[in-house]
């Protein structure tokens, strides 16, 4: 914040207040509900929109910042990131308030917040982008007149609402419940993405090709995600996704002649610290559990990666931890990471498991090969452990094989027959296996950038040393184990540059007390 001037950092200081205050009443939400309590869709949805909550007010100050060093117009783009916040705290909102009958008027106010959204957001993505070029077409004057009357009609509509249900409404119960004329609620926002399309082919001699690029992207990603989303009943990824293409947005549409590389850089680096806040970090993991200890780190390599961990209890006696890599660098791959990421979990807790991962990740796999179009893949491993037991269950699609520690001996290389990564080909089946841990036993996953890490002679590291840093102290705690690992790889690769990222994942078995 060195750039900025006593306003902007007033500014800044007053918006996380604001910012941070929402993650913090989700976060009391969840707390009051009762996690347990409440189906494990909304839960996911409440914390991918803290995410995207999180992710807008970090671009927020970047935005500020980058306005006062560098004198660039980015207005109306605030404008849409502010509105893409608030999209998505009354998101979670209206999921953390469902079937709350005495906060019913809260209720209302919050959903008719959240379809207020869709038109004011796709208006000043309008305004934004008209704002690159010189519109003198008489359609294009005449479209920048008539949507200033199509979202203030919207608007009235939607206040409408509250009186005649057209588009949803709230039961006496707390139950949302959409309306007869619901799809009619999305044409403004339809006609004016249709409007900027439009624009966009029009001029597109006065954008360059990457702004052209960034605004297909935030025309075809509310589609790509709306098709996903009717896939799967109840998720809801649209504002996590938005955000992520408004990241993407502002690291390419105000990129000024000279100065490309650096800000480049400089917001990549913001993204992956974005994308670190997606991961379960707070360690211990549920302390009060004490059949088993976890522990996992990723570290990316010089900008965005594909890598991922997640570990979540499925119910009361079993848990979830998965590791995996997606193909590619940057931005596709954070976020095709976030769709895999998202359909694993919501397979893995959906209402219909059955506790098999073979299955999972079939499941997993026709998802993402659905408008693949980028044909991008991921390699994931998943394991489900049977705390009372220690019965594991556990699926590879391409995945590195894990490394087993058992009755306190050396740790090995589990080989075992691995099936495609996911997203290559619909209807796969994949292969896995069981596995009965007994107290004290170690399963230790991570992905190709452990073993793959290279020194400045070009040498791998490797399994071998992998091995050999695992068995430095067995009996260690599931950090001390990770640690062993990293400094061995810091040893061994010492100044030469990381090319992919590191993610590992501990996980200790101490038995059934």
């Amino acid at each position: 914040m060195e750039y900025l001037d006593k306003k902007g950092k007033q500014l800044s200081i007053i918006t996380s207040f604001v910012y941070l205050g929402m993650v913090a009443l989700c976060a009391l939400g969840l707390w009051l509900h009762g996690v347990k309590n409440m189906p494990g869709m909304y839960v996911l949805n409440v914390g991918i929109e803290m995410f995207a909550i999180l992710t807008g007010y970090m671009l927020f100050v970047s935005c500020i910042t980058d306005v006062q060093k560098s004198g660039t117009d980015l207005k109306w783009f605030i404008y849409l990131l502010n509105v893409t916040i608030y999209w998505a705290f009354t998101d979670a909102g209206s999921w953390l308030l469902d079937g709350v009958a005495h906060l019913r008027v809260l209720n209302i106010i919050d959903n008719t917040i959240l379809f207020l959204c869709t038109p004011l957001s796709a208006f000043c993505f309008w305004k934004y982008l008209t704002g690159q070029v010189t519109m003198h077409r008489k359609f294009e004057l005449f479209l920048d007149k008539w949507l200033w009357y199509i979202v203030l009609i919207s608007v009235v509509l939607r206040v409408a609402n509250l009186f005649n249900g057209m588009y949803f409404s709230v039961d006496a119960a707390g139950v949302y419940q959409r309306g007869p004329l619901y799809p009619v609620s999305m044409l403004s926002a339809i006609l004016t993405l249709a409007a900027v399309t439009a624009v966009a082919i029009a001029e597109r001699k006065q954008l360059q090709t990457y702004q052209i690029v960034a605004a297909a992207l935030y025309i075809i990603a509310p589609f790509a995600t709306a098709i996903l989303t009717v896939l799967i009943y109840g998720l809801s990824i649209g504002s996590s996704v938005i955000m992520l293409i408004l990241l993407l947005m502002y690291c390419v549409l105000n990129i000024t002649q000279g100065k490309e590389k650096a800000v480049a850089d400089r917001d990549l680096a913001v993204a992956s610290n974005i994308q670190k806040t997606i991961l379960p970090m707070i360690f211990p993991y549920l302390p009060e559990r004490k059949e088993f200890d976890i522990y996992a780190t990723m570290t990316p390599a010089k900008e965005v990666g594909g890598d991922f961990y997640d570990f979540f209890m499925i119910d009361d006696d079993h848990i979830a931890i998965v590791i995996a890599d997606v193909s590619g660098k940057g931005m596709p791959a954070a976020l095709f990471m976030m769709v895999a990421r998202t359909l694993i979990k919501n397979q893995t807790q959906g209402a219909s498991f059955n506790k098999d991962p073979k299955e999972i990740l079939a499941q997993v796999n026709n998802q993402l090969c659905e408008g693949n179009e980028m044909e991008l893949f991921v390699t994931a491993w998943l394991g489900i452990i049977t705390l009372s037991t220690g019965h594991m269950e556990y699926a590879s699609a391409g995945h590195e094989y894990p490394a087993i520690s058992r009755d306190g001996k050396n740790f090995f290389i589990m080989k075992e027959r691995n099936s495609p990564p996911l997203a290559t080909l619909e209807g796969l089946k994949f292969h896995g296996g069981e596995l009965e841990l007994q107290a004290g036993d170690v399963v230790f996953v991570y992905t190709d950038g452990v073993t793959e890490a290279t020194n400045a002679e070009n040498e791998l590291f490797g399994m071998d040393r992998m091995l050999d840093a695992l068995n430095v102290n067995i009996k260690a705690d599931v950090k001390e184990i990770d640690t062993n690992v990293r400094q061995a790889i810091d040893a061994f690769v010492q100044d030469a540059p990381q090319f992919d990222d590191i993610t590992m994942l501990t996980f200790r078995y101490n038995g059934n007390e």
